[in-house]
């Protein structure tokens, strides 16, 4: 995947050097009675981020049973991070780069632009944009 700029609603995929620190706010997180949303938004407020969206798992990666997109903040370029609960919903991963495949990034990627226009869009019509995706 080629790196590009998040701004225009595309984004580059993460190299490993650049997850550790959502891994390590992932690790922080408790594994109480929270949902897996609620772990993967307070380890991405660590970090500046925001969660995109959190959907169940498709089957298309091994040991998953909800993947979350998590946007980093990253320079020159923003990253977008995969989160994924296991299928025991013991444990929260970030995934390889490589092993969430186009589909998913390309979903991301789109959800980005979107938001990036509305957010745009409610800044020119003078509106707060509270909240995060």
């Amino acid at each position: 995947m080629s790196q590009v700029d998040i701004e225009s609603g595309d984004a580059a995929a993460p190299s490993r050097f650049e997850t550790v620190e959502i891994e390590l706010a992932l690790d922080l997180q408790e594994p109480s009675g929270e949902t897996f949303e609620t772990r993967v938004r307070n380890a991405v407020a660590v970090v500046g981020g925001e969660v995109l969206f959190d959907v169940p798992a498709d089957g298309s990666l091994d040991d998953a049973s909800r993947i979350a997109a998590v946007r980093v903040p990253g320079s020159p370029r923003d990253r977008i991070v995969f989160a994924i609960l296991n299928e025991t919903e013991t444990s929260i991963r970030v995934a390889e780069p490589d092993e969430v495949g186009d589909r998913l990034y390309g979903f991301a990627e789109a959800f980005v632009g979107v938001l990036t226009r509305i957010r745009d869009d409610m800044r020119l019509a003078g509106l707060a944009s509270g909240g995060t995706a």
